[in-house]
């Protein structure tokens, strides 16, 4: 025997899943539906729209599709469409934008901004997830923690260069709290969530609280 095959092996450790963040989305949930297609703006050239709205314990997903009605040389509709990694609100004057707001006046949109609140669980949370498409058609998951109160969640939007101005529709709060009790956790053994105090991301934004009647 070796020197080295003398040497006593310590047992391997299982390999163990990493924690996601409390805000995150969890994959070990199917959420609930909720019925829900808005138009939130349609041009001649452009449209915009919200549907597939999914409901999970501790937040709601959405789809937001986007269309163009002709291939326009100024507008790429690319996986930072709405300008998630542009740092400190620098999104252009005239880009597609999109914000959330609850009815308690909590608010959020897709303008770049801070790292995630390690001091306040309950401030709203947008955050990116899948998306793609191509020159005339694009979708965009979109995460949005905590779960609403009851009441209407407002979805504004602008996109000044395809003639947009601000836009808004509602989705009912109350269906989204109600489905997302009809949501299904499928293992109970999912890693314990990791505190926010530990957590940094640029691809969301947050707002504070407001009087609920503006954006």
């Amino acid at each position: 025997m070796s020197f080295f095959d003398s040497i006593p092996v310590p047992p391997s450790e299982p390999p163990q899943r990493p924690r996601r963040p409390a805000w995150a989305r969890s994959d070990a949930v199917i959420p609930g539906s909720v019925p829900a297609e808005l138009i939130l703006a349609r041009t001649e050239e452009a449209a915009i729209a919200v549907g597939s709205v999914r409901a999970y314990p501790n937040g709601f997903e959405f789809t937001v599709h986007v269309r163009l009605r002709r291939e326009d040389e100024t507008t790429a509709l690319h996986a930072d469409l709405f300008g998630w990694h542009r740092a400190g609100g620098m999104v252009p004057a005239g880009a597609l934008r999109l914000g959330v707001m609850y009815a308690d006046g909590r608010r959020a949109a897709t303008i770049g901004g801070p790292a995630l609140p390690a001091d306040d669980p309950d401030r709203l949370i947008l955050q990116q997830d899948g998306g793609g498409g191509n020159e005339l058609s694009y979708h965009q998951d979109v995460w949005a923690h905590p779960l609403p109160p009851p009441g209407p969640v407002t979805l504004v939007v602008s996109w000044l260069q395809h003639g947009i101005p601000e836009a808004r529709a509602e989705l009912d709060g109350t269906a989204i709290g109600e489905a997302a009790q009809r949501a299904v956790t499928l293992w109970s053994d999912e890693p314990e969530p990791q505190s926010s105090t530990s957590w940094t991301t640029s691809t969301f934004t947050t707002g504070e609280p407001d009087q609920p009647d503006t954006v």
